[in-house]
């Protein structure tokens, strides 16, 4: 009989695609983080990020109540969501990108992407530790995992909700990414996105005229190279019908992006089918 290894942790020493959870790190500094959402600490005070959403959380996230169910945070940034939902009562896992992923650039002829692709990877290195920061300062047990967007791993486990709080924009397949969460999700799944100003008259479109998806970036306007789609909202209950969750509603708030008020909308949607084992 052999004898396990008292020295061994269970999350780092297991093969790779049987420990997805990170472990703990030890982050002390605030000044090596970012934080994507203000937060408040205890013993630091309020850590100020590019969104607010502390006062209209509950808008944010659809009204779903959390206690006592499994979440999944997607695309977690620096835990302010996943935090939140634990404090109400949730059993959170936080994913985002890790290692080498990172958002996918728009690839212009010209764009060095040697150049820029260690400086976003450093920014996802700065919100990861911000996420660190935070769950040393709160006592958090929530459990953060990365790597692919488009691949969270079966070993993460089933969740009763997935929550996608504008994580979609930044990738080239954003209903990939919505395969890959869903998959995973038993109950419910609430995605909120931003409309921009041009284009808050699909807040007005019937599901019947049609389901678009706007291209952002554009060959002679190369400002937009991390960000990629504007989502109806209709589009997206369809997307979500399609992978099962045939029930679905859309709310509108407006949290609060670099000190200004910025139109989201929120799609929280039912499973109402069973989840194709063969895809």
């Amino acid at each position: 009989m052999t004898m396990a290894d008292p020295t061994a942790h269970p999350e780092t020493d297991a093969p790779l695609a049987d420990r997805p959870f990170l472990p703990p790190r030890a982050v002390d500094d605030p000044a090596v983080c970012t934080f994507n959402h203000t937060i408040d600490l205890p013993g630091h005070g309020t850590m100020a990020g590019a969104w607010d959403l502390r006062s209209g959380l509950d808008a944010y996230l659809g009204h779903v109540a959390v206690a006592d169910k499994r979440v999944l945070d997607f695309g977690a940034t620096s835990g302010f969501l996943g935090f939140a939902m634990e404090a109400r009562g949730a059993e959170v896992v936080s994913y985002d990108f890790t290692g080498d992923a990172c958002w996918e650039m728009v690839p212009y002829p010209d764009f060095e992407r040697a150049v820029i692709a260690p400086e976003i990877r450093n920014h996802l290195r700065r919100f990861e530790d911000a996420f660190w920061f935070s769950h040393a300062a709160l006592g958090s047990r929530a459990r953060r995992a990365g790597g692919s967007l488009y691949a969270v791993p079966e070993a993460i486990g089933p969740v009763d909700v997935a929550v996608l709080g504008n994580a979609l924009a930044r990738l080239r397949d954003p209903f990939r990414a919505l395969h890959g969460a869903l998959g995973l999700t038993r109950e419910t799944v609430v995605v909120t996105e931003m409309l921009p100003k041009s284009l808050q008259w699909l807040r007005y479109l019937p599901r019947s005229l049609g389901l678009p998806l706007f291209l952002l970036p554009r060959s002679d306007q190369r400002i937009r190279f991390d960000t990629w789609w504007t989502i109806a909202p209709t589009t997206m209950q369809e997307f979500l019908a399609i992978l099962g969750f045939g029930e679905s509603t859309v709310t509108y708030h407006r949290p609060t992006l670099l000190g200004q008020k910025r139109l989201c909308y929120t799609v929280v949607a039912r499973r109402t089918e069973p989840t194709n084992p063969e895809l």
